[in-house]
């Protein structure tokens, strides 16, 4: 089995095997990884997930193609721990929309605060003056998106999704 301490694309920052946490961009060459990230949570953690599919192809595809959206991976130890992305600048919008995705087992350890957070500071450091995130009513409670700073602005139709905004 390889050593998981090893360097990673072209940021060559090493991915120590302990107590290493690491948030970096994604690039198309993780999308195998967050392929089998994807596959490893069960299908009714993943129900409320569809930024992109779990194909390997399809991943690699948003990857290279992206130019101003910004996906990130947050690594514990050297292995994929969460997910997250600002994503509609690319497609025009001035106003990112947050979306995060974090590993099950880890689900609860504050890795939603931190990437919320880290999203926050980067799309203000974008020019951005907030952020819309649509989140289903099942998925997070109004009292949670509260306590995150996140506040209601409307109902998507089609998909009963909540849309918050976050003023930056």
């Amino acid at each position: 089995m390889p050593d998981k301490c090893q360097q990673s694309g072209k940021f060559r920052a090493i991915m120590a095997c302990e107590n290493s946490f690491i948030i970096r961009p994604l690039e198309s060459s993780d999308a195998g990884t967050i392929s089998l990230f994807l596959h490893s949570q069960s299908p009714d953690y993943l129900r409320f997930f569809y930024a992109f599919g779990s194909d390997e192809s399809e991943i690699k595809e948003i990857l290279s193609n992206c130019r101003k959206d910004i996906y990130s991976g947050v690594f514990w130890q050297g292995d994929l721990a969460g997910i997250f992305m600002l994503r509609g600048w690319d497609a025009g919008f001035e106003i990112p929309s947050f979306g995060v995705l974090v590993d099950e087992k880890y689900r609860g350890g504050a890795f939603m605060r931190l990437t919320l957070d880290t999203a926050k500071l980067i799309s203000r450091l974008a020019g951005a003056s907030r952020l819309m995130a649509k989140i289903h009513p099942d998925n997070v409670s109004p009292r949670g998106a509260s306590r995150l700073g996140l506040r209601q602005t409307g109902v998507e139709e089609s998909s009963g999704n909540i849309i918050y905004h976050l003023e930056l």
